[in-house]
Protein backbone atom coordinates (compact mmCIF):
# COMPACT_ATOMS: atom_id res chain seq x y z
CA UNK A 1 0.00 0.00 0.00
CA UNK A 2 1.46 3.15 -0.80
CA UNK A 3 2.22 5.91 1.77
CA UNK A 4 -1.78 7.49 2.49
CA UNK A 5 -2.16 11.24 2.09
CA UNK A 6 -4.20 13.34 4.92
CA UNK A 7 -6.08 16.37 4.79
CA UNK A 8 -8.74 17.90 6.99
CA UNK A 9 -11.44 16.48 7.61
CA UNK A 10 -14.74 17.48 6.58
CA UNK A 11 -18.61 17.17 6.95
CA UNK A 12 -19.11 14.19 4.25
CA UNK A 13 -16.31 12.07 6.16
CA UNK A 14 -18.35 11.75 9.48
CA UNK A 15 -20.14 8.65 8.77
CA UNK A 16 -16.75 6.80 7.86
CA UNK A 17 -15.27 8.19 10.79
CA UNK A 18 -18.08 7.15 13.05
CA UNK A 19 -17.54 3.47 11.69
CA UNK A 20 -13.99 3.78 12.12
CA UNK A 21 -14.44 4.88 16.04
CA UNK A 22 -17.17 2.16 16.41
CA UNK A 23 -13.60 -0.07 15.52
CA UNK A 24 -12.18 1.15 19.01
CA UNK A 25 -15.68 0.66 20.78
CA UNK A 26 -16.78 4.33 20.90
CA UNK A 27 -20.36 4.65 19.74
CA UNK A 28 -20.48 8.00 18.56
CA UNK A 29 -23.40 9.10 17.08
CA UNK A 30 -23.21 10.78 13.78
CA UNK A 31 -24.58 14.08 14.85
CA UNK A 32 -21.80 14.40 17.12
CA UNK A 33 -19.00 13.18 15.00
CA UNK A 34 -20.62 16.45 12.30
CA UNK A 35 -20.78 18.96 15.31
CA UNK A 36 -16.73 18.16 16.04
CA UNK A 37 -15.92 18.29 12.14
CA UNK A 38 -17.55 21.85 12.13
CA UNK A 39 -15.56 22.83 15.21
CA UNK A 40 -12.40 21.13 14.25
CA UNK A 41 -12.68 23.37 10.89
CA UNK A 42 -13.61 26.94 12.83
CA UNK A 43 -9.80 28.06 13.32
CA UNK A 44 -10.08 27.29 17.23
CA UNK A 45 -7.79 24.88 19.39
CA UNK A 46 -9.30 21.51 17.58
CA UNK A 47 -8.14 19.92 14.21
CA UNK A 48 -9.48 16.54 12.94
CA UNK A 49 -7.58 14.55 10.20
CA UNK A 50 -8.06 11.53 7.93
CA UNK A 51 -5.81 9.59 6.01
CA UNK A 52 -6.74 8.66 2.67
CA UNK A 53 -5.44 5.35 0.26
CA UNK A 54 -5.13 5.90 -3.55
CA UNK A 55 -8.60 4.56 -3.76
CA UNK A 56 -9.51 7.96 -2.00
CA UNK A 57 -11.06 5.81 1.01
CA UNK A 58 -10.79 7.31 4.60
CA UNK A 59 -8.35 4.74 6.25
CA UNK A 60 -7.70 6.39 9.50
CA UNK A 61 -8.51 9.57 10.84
CA UNK A 62 -6.90 11.67 14.51
CA UNK A 63 -8.44 14.30 16.67
CA UNK A 64 -6.47 17.02 17.88
CA UNK A 65 -6.25 19.23 20.64
CA UNK A 66 -4.14 22.69 21.30
CA UNK A 67 -4.14 24.29 24.98
CA UNK A 68 -2.58 27.02 27.30
CA UNK A 69 -0.39 25.09 29.89
CA UNK A 70 -1.07 27.69 33.01
CA UNK A 71 2.59 26.93 34.54
CA UNK A 72 4.47 27.26 31.17
CA UNK A 73 4.75 29.54 28.16
CA UNK A 74 4.17 27.01 25.63
CA UNK A 75 1.17 24.76 24.68
CA UNK A 76 0.04 21.32 25.11
CA UNK A 77 -0.89 19.26 21.83
CA UNK A 78 -3.04 16.48 22.83
CA UNK A 79 -4.27 13.58 20.53
CA UNK A 80 -7.78 12.73 21.30
CA UNK A 81 -9.09 10.03 19.04
CA UNK A 82 -6.37 8.33 16.23
CA UNK A 83 -8.24 5.13 14.32
CA UNK A 84 -6.79 3.10 11.67
CA UNK A 85 -8.70 0.84 9.87
CA UNK A 86 -7.81 -3.06 11.08
CA UNK A 87 -7.14 -3.81 7.45
CA UNK A 88 -4.88 -0.90 7.14
CA UNK A 89 -3.11 -1.38 10.37
CA UNK A 90 1.08 -1.54 10.15
CA UNK A 91 0.97 -0.31 6.56
CA UNK A 92 1.94 3.81 7.19
CA UNK A 93 -1.79 4.90 8.26
CA UNK A 94 -1.14 5.52 11.54
CA UNK A 95 2.61 7.06 11.02
CA UNK A 96 0.88 9.93 8.21
CA UNK A 97 -1.77 10.73 10.61
CA UNK A 98 1.10 11.28 13.25
CA UNK A 99 2.87 13.32 11.34
CA UNK A 100 -0.07 15.27 10.07
CA UNK A 101 -0.35 15.95 14.27
CA UNK A 102 2.66 16.65 14.74
CA UNK A 103 3.16 19.24 11.97
CA UNK A 104 -0.32 20.97 13.57
CA UNK A 105 0.87 21.02 16.78
CA UNK A 106 4.27 22.82 15.77
CA UNK A 107 1.62 25.37 14.02
CA UNK A 108 -0.53 25.84 17.17
CA UNK A 109 2.83 26.56 19.02
CA UNK A 110 2.97 23.33 21.05
CA UNK A 111 6.16 22.56 23.15
CA UNK A 112 4.76 18.95 24.24
CA UNK A 113 2.59 16.87 22.76
CA UNK A 114 0.55 13.51 24.88
CA UNK A 115 -2.00 10.98 24.14
CA UNK A 116 -3.88 9.46 26.55
CA UNK A 117 -4.53 5.50 25.83
CA UNK A 118 -6.46 2.76 27.86
CA UNK A 119 -4.11 0.54 29.63
CA UNK A 120 -5.57 -2.45 27.56
CA UNK A 121 -4.08 -0.74 23.81
CA UNK A 122 -0.77 -2.62 24.77
CA UNK A 123 -0.14 -2.57 20.68
CA UNK A 124 -1.14 1.31 20.77
CA UNK A 125 1.26 1.57 23.28
CA UNK A 126 3.75 0.23 21.42
CA UNK A 127 2.87 2.21 18.10
CA UNK A 128 2.71 5.70 19.83
CA UNK A 129 6.76 4.77 21.87
CA UNK A 130 7.71 4.23 18.24
CA UNK A 131 6.64 7.86 17.18
CA UNK A 132 8.91 8.99 20.93
CA UNK A 133 6.11 8.86 23.64
CA UNK A 134 6.77 7.85 27.10
CA UNK A 135 4.58 7.40 29.88
CA UNK A 136 4.86 10.62 31.77
CA UNK A 137 3.01 10.94 35.35
CA UNK A 138 -0.75 9.62 35.74
CA UNK A 139 -3.82 10.54 34.21
CA UNK A 140 -6.90 10.72 36.83
CA UNK A 141 -10.55 11.62 35.17
CA UNK A 142 -14.00 12.50 37.20
CA UNK A 143 -16.99 12.86 34.76
CA UNK A 144 -19.29 15.62 35.54
CA UNK A 145 -22.50 15.29 37.68
CA UNK A 146 -24.46 16.16 34.55
CA UNK A 147 -22.48 13.84 32.10
CA UNK A 148 -24.24 12.11 29.48
CA UNK A 149 -20.77 9.87 29.14
CA UNK A 150 -21.37 6.04 30.32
Amino acid sequence: MPTPSTRRAIAEDAPRIVALLAQLGYETPLDIVRRNIALSNAGGDDAAFVAVDENAQIVGCIGLHALTMFHLAGRLGRITALVVEESARGSGVGHALMAAAHAWFNEQGCEKFEVTSSDHRVAAHRFYARHGYARDGQRLARKSQTSSLT
